[in-house]
C-alpha cells in the first residue's frame, strides 16, 4: 500500500518525469517537423540556385528590361508568386524618372492590383506598367493576369508557385527624332531619306511568365522568370530578334528587435535581387529599418566582382529610402545616387515614388489565423 511519504514523493516529482506516451509521441512529432522543415527549405534553395544557373547559360541577347529601387513595395511586378501575398486587396502604383540630367526621357510607371481568396487557397493579381526611353522614345505597355496557389509544406512554412500570362506593345514613339546611316553622309545633315517601310512601327506579342516564393515566418526567398517564350521584340520586317529571358532570385530575412513603448513593432530587414537578362547582371543589397510609421533603407546596386567592357568597377548606385505606413496606405520614396562612370553629376540620379493601399474584405476577416509574409514593404 501507499503510504503518505509515498504518495508526497510522487506528488513532487517535475511534471515531465510523469510524461504520458503522447508526449513522448509529440515531442517526437516536433523534432520530426524541424527536420523536414530543413530538408525542404535545403530542397527549395537547391532548385531556386539550379533554375537560375540554367537561365544563365541559356539566355542571351542585349536587350534590359527597366528596373525600380523599390521592388519589393511592387511586389507582384517581381514576382507573380506576390499576388495575394497579403491578407489584404492591394492597390500599388509607382513611377520613376531615371538620369533627368540625361536628354531623353528614361521614365517607368505603372499599377497592380493582387487579391488573396482563402477558400480556395489562391491568390490573383493584374500588373500593368509602361516605360519610355531614349531620344526617339522606345516605348513599351506591359499587361499581365497573374495566379499563386499557396500551400504549406510544414506549420511554418509555405510555398507559392506562380504563373503569369501577359501581352506587351512596343515601338518608337518618335521616329522623327531618329538619324539614320545615311543622314550621317550628307554634309548638310539633312533628315534622312531612308524608307520606313522595312519596318515595323509597332510589335505585339504575348509573354510567359512563371514564378516560385517560399517564406516563414521570418525570411523569404524567391525566383522569377519573364519572356520564357521569348517573343520577336525586333522592328525589322522579316528578320527574327528574340528578346532575351529575364530572370530573379530574391529573398531576406527580418529580425526582430525590441518593441518601442506603446507596443510599436521594431525590425531589420536585410535583402537582396538579383536579376539576369543575356548580358546584363544586376544585384541589389540592403536593408530596411522598418521603425513604425517610418521605414529608412539604403541599397548598393550592381555585381561588387563584375568589370564592365572599360575595365572600371561595374558600381552602378546607392540608393536611400524614405518610407510611411500607416493602417491602410504605404508612400515610398527613393532616390538613386549614381556612383557608376556616368557620374552623378551628369546624370542627376534617380527619383521613385511608390503608393499603395490595402483594405479587408468580410472573407478575410473571417480568417482565423492569418498569416503574415515577413517580405519588406518598400
Amino acid at each position: 500500500m501507499w503510504n503518505l511519504k509515498h504518495l508526497k514523493a510522487r506528488a513532487d516529482r517535475p511534471h515531465a518525469q510523469t510524461a504520458t506516451p503522447w508526449a513522448h509521441r509529440a515531442q517526437a512529432e516536433n523534432r520530426h517537423n524541424k527536420i523536414w522543415s530543413a530538408m525542404i527549405f535545403r530542397s527549395l534553395t537547391s532548385t531556386l540556385i539550379v533554375c537560375t544557373a540554367l537561365l544563365l547559360l541559356c539566355s542571351e541577347g542585349r536587350a534590359q528590361d527597366p528596373h525600380t529601387t523599390q521592388f519589393y513595395a511592387t511586389a507582384p511586378q517581381l514576382n507573380p508568386a506576390f499576388a495575394g501575398s497579403t491578407e489584404e486587396n492591394r492597390i500599388t502604383t509607382f513611377y520613376r524618372n531615371q538620369w533627368p540630367g540625361i536628354p531623353g526621357r528614361y521614365v517607368t510607371y505603372g499599377f497592380s492590383y493582387d487579391v488573396y481568396i482563402p477558400k480556395i487557397s489562391s491568390g490573383f493579381g493584374v500588373v500593368f506598367s509602361a516605360d519610355e526611353a531614349g531620344t526617339g522614345q522606345l516605348g513599351s505597355n506591359n499587361f499581365g493576369l497573374q495566379y499563386a496557389y499557396e500551400f504549406k509544406v510544414t506549420r511554418k512554412l509555405h510555398v507559392r508557385p506562380a504563373l503569369q500570362f501577359g501581352w506587351s506593345s512596343r515601338g518608337l514613339l518618335n521616329w522623327s527624332a531618329l538619324t539614320f546611316g545615311d543622314a550621317l553622309h550628307r554634309d548638310n545633315g539633312s533628315a534622312s531619306l531612308e524608307s520606313l517601310s522595312r519596318y515595323e512601327l509597332v510589335q505585339n506579342f504575348f509573354d510567359f511568365g512563371a514564378g516560385l516564393l517560399a517564406y516563414s515566418e521570418n525570411y523569404w526567398i524567391g525566383f522569377s522568370s519573364r519572356h520564357i517564350n521569348r517573343p520577336n521584340e525586333g522592328f525589322v520586317l522579316g528578320a527574327s530578334s528574340p528578346m532575351p529571358m529575364w530572370s530573379s532570385a530574391h529573398g531576406g530575412y527580418r529580425f526582430a528587435m525590441e518593441p518601442r513603448a506603446g507596443g510599436l513593432e521594431r525590425d531589420l530587414l536585410l535583402a537582396f535581387n538579383y536579376r539576369h537578362q543575356g548580358e546584363f547582371d544586376q544585384l541589389d543589397i540592403g536593408f530596411h529599418f522598418d521603425n513604425h510609421p517610418i521605414t529608412y533603407g539604403v541599397w548598393y546596386r550592381q555585381l561588387l566582382l563584375k568589370e564592365n567592357p572599360a575595365q572600371s568597377a561595374n558600381h552602378d548606385a546607392i540608393a536611400l529610402l524614405l518610407g510611411y505606413s500607416d493602417a491602410n496606405w504605404r508612400l515610398g520614396y527613393s532616390y538613386d545616387f549614381t556612383v557608376s562612370d556616368l557620374s552623378w553629376g551628369v546624370s542627376d540620379g534617380a527619383h521613385e515614388v511608390t503608393l499603395t493601399y490595402t483594405w479587408f474584405t468580410p472573407s478575410h476577416l473571417r480568417k482565423s489565423r492569418p498569416r503574415v509574409l515577413p517580405c519588406a514593404k518598400f
